[in-house]
C-alpha cells in the first residue's frame, strides 16, 4: 500500500511548522522503525537549514539533489523556464540525503530532499502548460517515493502558491500546527479554504497539533475555539508540543533535537514522540 503523504501547514508563518517538520518524523522513524523521506518544497529552506550542514548541502545541490527535481527533468532549465522534457523522474533514493539509518535494518532511514531558493522560479512563470507539466512530473514523482518509503512528510511554504497546489494535490492528510493565538485559528481557516477548494482533487484529511504551549497552562481559549468549530473539533490531537528553548533553531547546531545534549532534551523529546504517535493512529501508520 502506497506511503501517506503528510503536509505540514498553516497559512500563517510563525507557527513552528518548520520545527514539527524536522523533529516529529524523526519519533516516527526511530519508535515505528519507519522509513520517513522529508522534501523542504519551501524556498527558504528552513527545515534542510536545520538538518543539513552547509558543507553537505552544498554538495547535494551541486550534484542535483534538491527538490527542484521532484519538478522537472535534469538538467534543470534556468530560472525562468521549465524543462518539459518527457523523462521519468528519479527514484527518491537518488534524490534525497541520508540522516540517519536503524543499525539492525540498515535500509530503514530517515532521509531529506534538500530545498532551494531556486523553487521561487515557479511564482515567476506564466506559462500555464509548462506549470502543468511540472506539477504533473511532481505527482509522479511523489507516486513514485510513497513506494519507497513508509511515510513522506512535506514541509510547507504558508502561501497560496503554485508549490503549495503541487503539495495539497498529493497529500493524504495534513497537520496543521497551531499557537495559543487567534491568528493561527485565523491560518486553519484558509487552509480548510484550500482543501475545499475543486482544484484539489484528493481532499486530505486534516489535523491540527498546539505548538508552543506553556507547560503549566490549561486548556487555551485557541483550544477552546477549535474545540467548538465544528469542521476542526475532531481533528485537534490530544498531545501538544510544549513552549521550550530546546526547539530553538541555533546557529551553533545543525541536526535533530532529540541528539542535542541540553538539559530537558527528553522531555521535549517525549512531547514529539506522544505527538507522532498519536498521528501514527490517525494515518493508520
Amino acid at each position: 500500500m502506497p506511503a501517506p503523504v503528510v503536509a505540514i501547514l498553516n497559512m500563517k508563518g510563525g507557527v513552528g511548522k518548520t520545527t514539527i517538520s524536522a523533529h516529529m518524523p524523526r519519533e516516527i522513524f526511530s519508535q515505528k522503525q519507519k522509513s520517513v523521506l522529508l522534501i523542504d518544497l519551501d524556498p527558504q529552506y528552513n527545515l534542510t537549514q536545520q538538518l543539513l550542514e552547509p558543507k553537505r548541502y552544498d554538495d547535494a545541490v551541486s550534484a542535483g539533489r534538491s527538490s527542484l527535481r521532484l519538478f522537472e527533468p535534469a538538467p534543470v532549465s534556468d530560472f525562468f523556464d521549465i524543462n518539459v522534457k518527457d523523462d521519468e523522474p528519479p527514484p527518491a533514493n537518488q534524490v534525497a540525503v541520508s540522516l540517519r539509518y536503524i543499525v539492525a535494518n540498515p535500509g530503514t532511514t530517515i532521509s531529506i530532499i534538500p530545498g532551494t531558493f531556486e523553487l521561487t522560479k515557479y511564482s515567476f512563470i506564466s506559462d500555464q502548460a509548462k506549470l502543468g507539466h511540472a506539477r504533473e512530473y511532481f505527482k509522479h514523482a511523489i507516486s513514485k517515493a510513497r513506494n519507497e518509503f513508509d511515510l513522506v512528510v512535506l514541509d510547507m511554504n504558508p502561501s497560496s502558491s503554485f508549490l503549495t497546489f503541487c503539495g495539497l494535490s498529493v497529500a493524504t492528510d495534513i497537520l496543521s500546527p497551531v499557537r495559543p493565538d487567534k491568528f493561527s485559528v485565523l491560518g486553519l481557516e484558509l487552509v480548510k479554504k484550500l482543501i475545499d477548494h475543486p482544484a484539489i482533487g484528493g481532499k486530505p484529511n486534516m489535523h491540527i497539533v498546539m505548538n508552543g504551549v506553556r507547560r503549566s497552562d490549561g486548556i487555551t481559549q485557541t483550544e477552546k475555539d477549535i474545540r467548538s468549530a465544528p469542521f476542526f473539533k475532531d481533528r485537534l490531537l490530544a498531545n501538544r508540543v510544549y513552549q521550550s528553548g530546546v526547539l530553538t533553531a541555533r546557529t551553533d547546531y545543525t541536526g535533530f533535537i532529540q541528539e542535542r545534549k541540553v538539559s530537558r532534551r527528553k522531555e521535549v523529546a517525549a512531547d514529539l514522540r506522544n505527538v507522532a504517535l498519536e498521528l501514527c493512529g490517525r494515518i493508520g501508520l
